[in-house]
């Protein structure tokens, strides 16, 4: 008999917005956004301009299980993210996890908690999440991801044959079925790609030399709010 499906960590659920509400579509895009960069402004923005009422839904991370460093302040990822997407129509920032966060100091963040509480809304349409071709190789390791893992969309580069390549790879894992690795192929959206990562954009702002200049991939907005708050300063 299969366990009935329960939030781990202490939660007060925040309310989506009534646009996310009467959407068809609600696509979630959960990362640590640190800092937030045109890829993660447009890749979503390309999904959801194939699919009639979506609405996008950034969700910033609280404490990844996956990473041992903790990221940016709360509120300056926030108020980057708000930058980046200003001018992305039909769009919100849902901080559920940062919210929970404080309520449970030794735990992470866990999408399976994230993924309940907006699903426990009941909201008509439909609730997508975003991952790449790692996360979905790596899908197995997430906690209780037999919940949620179908509701993934998996955003691939424009190879022609990297689609073959990702369910070759989540074959030899010996972990997904046939019927599973057909639905996780029907789930797959190739996109242009965008050669741009926040890991590269808080190299150039830790160097003095390459700092103040403008860096590929960063909201100018976004990097002025950057330096008048001194944040990803080289650390002696």
């Amino acid at each position: 008999m299969q366990n009935t499906p329960h939030i781990e960590r202490q939660t007060t659920p925040i309310e989506l917005s009534l646009e996310a509400r009467q959407a068809s579509l609600r696509i979630f895009f959960g990362g640590s956004f640190d800092p937030p960069h045109i890829g993660h402004t447009l890749l979503p923005a390309q999904i959801a301009d194939q699919h009639e009422n979506a609405h996008t839904i950034y969700v910033p991370a609280g404490r990844s299980p996956f990473k041992d460093t903790q990221p940016t302040a709360n509120h300056h990822r926030i108020n980057m993210l708000e930058l980046a997407t200003q001018h992305t129509p039909n769009t919100e920032i849902w901080t559920q996890e940062l919210a929970d966060a404080p309520k449970n100091p030794k735990q992470p963040s866990y999408w399976a908690d994230t993924w309940l509480i907006a699903k426990q809304m009941n909201l008509p349409g439909s609730n997508r999440f975003l991952i790449g071709a790692d996360q979905a190789r790596s899908m197995h390791r997430w906690r209780r991801y037999t919940e949620f893992w179908k509701d993934a969309m998996v955003i691939l580069r424009d190879d022609a044959d990297s689609a073959n390549t990702l369910i070759k790879q989540l074959a030899g894992l010996n972990i997904w079925k046939d019927d599973d690795l057909t639905h996780w192929r029907s789930q797959i959206v190739i996109l242009p790609t965008i050669d741009v990562s926040s890991t590269a954009i808080r190299d150039a702002l830790t160097n003095d030399s390459t700092r103040d200049e403008p860096i590929t991939g960063l909201d100018s907005q976004v990097h002025r709010y950057i330096l008048e708050h001194q944040l990803y300063e080289a650390t002696e």
